[in-house]
């Protein structure tokens, strides 16, 4: 990708707001949301970080707006600067900070490339993946008369964001998100509790799936190219299209997916892995440690993988058990043989991180052992049959 075609992405439509602003402050500019305007939160004159549409949700929905202050919602990000900038270092920052846009320092100034602007970019260095390259196939769905309780649980359980809303006949009918469940269950509750009422009933998190999906789904098919599925994000202003064949649902792509294949496709190694930390501090025996094992998992699988790159998550809950934080831990592990993903909590990194990685193992080893029946009953049907099969 050609450097001064990313610099040319870079744009001056953001918003700064001050840290100890409260966030009613910030809730008018929810409106700009439409025009994906990005919101800087500055303090003391630098930018320490950024706020994004669901953390603002999240403020308004749990506390009180007019007393708290934006900077406890504030996601810290690396600011890239101009003279280094550089297409895996934005993609990286966008993987690691999950946030729709980067920030990139100018010469006294800010401005920022946006997610949508660089996976346009980015479809001409990808012009020959499909769809079932990039998709992941485990697909996390929910039926339509399930809960808005059984959602969330089962979002939190698989750790995702999203789920498939499916029929009885398995077929795919809506999405469900957590921005769903929170602007449609948890806002109106607050606004009813406030004595704002707006004609919409009260709900509780009883109601079913199938009431505050999202619907129609946005689908693609496994054999269309990548450009297609980028095409129908940025038009239908969506972060997942699901892959579906005969309305089943077959994968799943959202824009991480896409960032972190082009990740693993540029990395010059053949196993590697990436620690994304939020809220969790480590020190360096720690983290020496926690690299250990992951290379220690990389390695006992190098044999049957061609080549893989592991993702790691981890993210502090805010409970402590003998001074030890609860951690929540994401494992996706991209590789020739497909993309297997795996969460754990514990209390502690390393403990987390253990759990997280056996069930990734037993993930992996199941798969193997599949491949290896599939194997064996081809085999068997050459050897028994091979003198039926005309050559």
């Amino acid at each position: 990708m050609d450097v001064e075609k990313l610099k040319s992405l870079i744009r001056e439509d953001y918003e700064v707001i001050d840290a100890n602003e409260t966030i009613s402050k910030v809730v008018p500019m929810l409106e700009k949301w439409e025009s994906k305007s990005a919101i800087l939160v500055e303090e003391k004159g630098e930018i320490i970080g950024v706020i994004r549409e669901r953390d603002l949700l999240r403020g308004c929905v749990m506390v009180n707006p007019h007393e708290t202050k934006v900077k406890h919602f504030v996601i810290p990000t690396g600011i890239l600067s101009l003279d280094d900038l550089t297409p895996d270092k934005v993609a990286r920052r966008f993987v690691e900070d999950s946030t729709p846009f980067v920030v990139v320092r100018l010469n006294g100034r800010y401005g920022v490339i946006y997610i949508d602007d660089f996976l346009n970019l980015l479809k001409s260095e990808l012009s020959d993946v499909k769809a079932k390259d990039i998709m992941n196939p485990e697909v996390i769905t929910i039926l339509k008369d399930a809960t808005a309780a059984k959602a969330l649980a089962t979002m939190r359980n698989n750790g995702v964001d999203r789920l498939v809303v499916i029929d009885e006949n398995y077929k795919v009918v809506g999405i469900i998100t957590g921005k769903d469940i929170i602007d449609r269950i948890f806002a109106p509750r607050k606004k009813a509790r406030t004595g704002d009422f707006s004609g919409e009933k009260e709900k509780s998190l009883s109601i079913k799936v199938e009431s505050i999906m999202s619907y129609p789904v946005i689908t693609a098919e496994k054999n269309d190219p990548l450009s297609k599925v980028i095409d129908k994000m940025i038009e239908n202003n969506i972060s997942s299209v699901v892959i579906t064949k005969d309305g089943f649902p077959e994968g799943i792509v959202i824009k991480k997916d896409i960032l972190e294949y082009y990740l693993k496709r540029i990395t010059p190694v053949r196993y590697t892995y990436q620690v994304v930390l939020k809220d969790v501090e480590l020190d360096e025996f720690e983290m020496d440690r926690i690299n250990k094992d992951l290379e220690n998992f990389l390695n006992r699988f190098k044999e049957y993988f061609g080549e893989a790159i592991l993702f790691v998550y981890m993210k502090r809950h805010k409970e402590f058990y003998r001074g030890l934080p609860l951690i929540y831990v994401r494992l996706k592990l991209a590789s020739d043989k497909g993309v297997f993903v795996a969460t754990g909590e514990g209390w502690g990194a390393e403990y987390a991180l253990h759990a997280g990685l056996r069930r990734l193992e037993r993930t992996v080893l199941e798969h193997k052992d599949l491949q290896m029946d599939k194997k064996m009953i081809k085999r068997f049907y050459e050897d028994v049959f091979s003198d039926f099969v005309s050559v």
